[in-house]
């Protein structure tokens, strides 16, 4: 797989630069406290703002569809459904329909979302408590008080990613899990508006990625390549109106994005190097 390469140090900013854009870092992984908060102001509200304003897909009461419903069971709900949960940490979970399907084998959930609008008391029947993240990145639970933790598409909005998976792994128990869902490419320069993105968001480059987690106490147990744009668009010309809630097409998927998994990198500002797969799934087990 053509990949990026190890994380490294870097001595100046124009170096540090380079190695953001690169996939060698993560751009906002180190900012300070004030630029933390200024990041979580920006991001706070953006992406319910982009569903209203610029996807149009919520309705006057803050309501949608959610459409990779097919694509999480396939690559790691359907794998979670034989085990038993006491509580799930859910980030960025909006109304909750993302960890729905998991409500059968989960006690209870614990949001943290920023939109309050899409606040609720319960999540598939079973109670949830929502929280307000904090722009530090800290998680206001008690260490070793959750059995499951969600990320799906989430992180990518987040500066400090290091120290939020930092977080996950406190509050898990041992043998927890944590699934992630996120893109590994750029997902354009960052440094210039791009339509239809929040402000801040970038994807994580998919090296550093794996080896962050290890460094935080997490083994990985399975790792899929999804979401090959032209899949996508190509199911939506077949006239398949939400592809990822497909699992014919999220099984072309994967199959199409594993065999140009070779091709993956960070950094994709020529036409050849956006073929490939544009995000993750990744099971990961606390030890």
């Amino acid at each position: 797989m053509n990949d990026d390469a190890e994380p490294t140090l870097c001595r100046s900013r124009a170096e540090l630069r380079e190695a953001q854009l690169s996939g060698k870092a993560l751009y906002g992984d180190d900012l300070g406290s004030d630029e933390l908060r200024a990041w979580y102001e920006k991001e706070e509200n953006a992406y319910i703002d982009l569903r209203n304003n610029f996807y149009a897909t919520t309705n006057t009461n803050d309501q949608y569809d959610y459409e990779y419903q097919a694509l999480n069971d396939f690559h790691a709900i359907s794998f979670l459904l034989d085990r038993r949960f006491g509580c799930c940490v859910a980030l960025g979970c909006a109304a909750g329909d993302d960890v729905t399907p998991l409500a059968p084998v989960v006690d209870r959930f614990v949001a943290l979302e920023p939109a309050e609008r899409w606040w609720r008391t319960e999540i598939g029947g079973k109670p949830a408590t929502y929280l307000k993240p904090q722009a530090s990145g800290n998680i206001d639970l008690p260490s070793r008080s959750a059995d499951l933790a969600t990320s799906l598409g989430v992180l990518h909005h987040i500066p400090n990613v290091t120290h939020v998976v930092g977080e996950i792994a406190r509050v898990l128990r041992p043998r927890g899990l944590f699934i992630v869902r996120e893109p590994i490419s750029w997902m354009g320069d960052w440094r210039r508006p791009r339509a239809g993105l929040t402000a801040n968001e970038r994807g994580l480059p998919l090296t550093w990625f794996e080896h962050t987690v290890r460094s935080a106490g997490f083994t990985v147990v399975r790792r899929h390549l999804c979401m090959f744009r032209a899949v996508a668009l190509l199911a939506t010309r077949l006239g398949v109106s939400s592809p990822y809630n497909s699992r014919a097409v999220t099984v072309v998927d994967w199959l199409v994005s594993e065999a140009l998994r070779w091709n993956t990198r960070y950094r994709r500002d020529m036409i050849v190097k956006k073929i490939a797969p544009g995000s993750a799934f990744w099971i990961l087990e606390r030890t």
